[in-house]
């Protein structure tokens, strides 16, 4: 039976409801029907309050409603209020359920190609090729409700055979809109490295030159005076742009590592002709970490320390590509136009070629790079306790 049905009857046995005439079967129907029927709620709230009976044929008196009638107005008034309350509350997790199930499969279906994979890897690779010796660590992508994707991930350096925690990247993306930001643990990151491009020095004054001469005296002077027993961070800078093949012959026979390389991508000259250096952050310096060269080297044996160089090279070209790919996300790290299409385009013809490299190892062994013919300057970095060996076992924990 309708609700409007259900009405007219009410409405011709109305006045002996209000008088408490109805048979307890009567009663139980009306006031089931009064639950549902705010209408007829209204009504029942008018006689009460006017202490009128809405049937104007009948006497005042036998249209008082009972204190039953009040009760009972007082109690449905309640249960809707719990009813429209709970009916709420089940449509606002049943939505948070749905939009969840739909928010994973906006972000997860593709494969390979999906944004919980991409996203931490497009952004690693902008942090790994713009900010020397910066790498994206351990974390997670979550999706959560109503299409919404966070991630965390650790970022660290590396000097000497370890590992040090800098700070944590966050990102949060709502319909592939991206908010990204950086927490660091010493509240802010600091770093001390740059490059100078080859040949920079052929438009500089002979002021300029005797001060350059003197900060790089400071340098190896810190050096000197550090105790054996410690390791170091060190970016030097080239006398040119070499294939990484030479630059091993270069450097093979000292007890080192080479961490990351700065690649020339044809855009490097001009801030080298305007006196200026190649640092991180900027969009004007980019390179590579060697540990960013495993995600993008077409090889699955793994990489030699000291070899692979045209693998490498191809390496660089294949992550500036894929960071073309997401451009958008890499504005989210590198405030400036990175001009990616430009830099691909000098790569793929000219070949990726190193004039940097950020080094780190033993402090007196990275002290006798002093002479070395193809470095024009250094920058010290870091510097931390011995570590320079591989521990049979070690952990971390978060």
């Amino acid at each position: 039976m309708t609700h409007r049905g259900l009405c007219k009857e009410i409405e011709h046995l109305w006045e002996r409801y209000l008088k408490g005439d109805f048979s307890p079967e009567e009663e139980q129907l009306a006031e089931k029907h009064l639950e549902h029927c705010t209408a007829c709620q209204e009504k029942l709230e008018l006689a009460m309050a006017s202490r009128m009976n809405p049937i104007p044929s009948r006497p005042l008196e036998d249209t008082i409603p009972k204190v039953k009638q009040q009760r009972w107005m007082k109690r449905a008034k309640w249960k809707n209020r719990v009813n429209t309350a709970v009916s709420l509350l089940s449509a606002f997790i049943l939505l948070s359920i749905l939009s969840g199930i739909i928010t994973g499969l906006l972000y997860g279906l593709g494969g390979s190609s999906n944004t919980v994979r991409q996203l931490p890897q497009v952004l690693g690779t902008a942090i790994g090729m713009t900010v020397p010796n910066l790498n994206l660590g351990s974390g997670g992508v979550h999706t959560g409700v109503y299409f919404n994707l966070s991630m965390e991930y650790t970022m660290s350096k590396r000097v000497g055979k370890q590992e040090e925690l800098n700070g944590i990247l966050h990102g949060d993306m709502r319909f592939n809109l991206l908010n990204v930001t950086r927490e660091w643990f010493k509240g802010g990151y600091q770093s001390n490295l740059f490059f100078a491009y080859p040949k920079e020095q052929d438009s500089m004054t002979e002021e300029n030159r005797q001060f350059q001469r003197e900060q790089d005296h400071e340098v190896w002077n810190a050096l000197d005076m550090m105790q054996e027993g410690t390791v170091s961070e060190l970016a030097i800078s080239l006398d040119a742009a070499y294939p990484l093949e030479e630059i091993y012959d270069m450097f093979g026979n000292y007890d080192m590592d080479i961490v990351w390389y700065a690649f020339d991508t044809g855009l490097e000259q001009s801030v080298g002709n305007s006196g200026g250096y190649l640092s991180g952050w900027t969009g004007e310096l980019w390179g590579m970490s060697s540990n960013l060269m495993l995600n993008y080297a077409n090889t699955g044996n793994g990489l030699k320390v000291w070899g692979d160089g045209p693998v490498k090279e191809q390496a660089f070209l294949r992550g500036l590509q894929m960071l073309q790919e997401h451009k958008s996300w890499v504005g989210k790290l590198v405030h400036s136009d990175p001009r990616l299409e430009e830099r691909i385009k000098y790569v793929s013809e000219h070949g990726a070629k190193s004039y940097g490299l950020i080094v780190t190892g033993p402090t007196k062994e990275l002290l006798k790079l002093r002479e070395h013919k193809h470095i024009t300057r250094p920058a010290l970095g870091e510097t931390d306790w011995w570590n320079w060996f591989s521990p049979s076992y070690q952990s971390m924990q978060y």
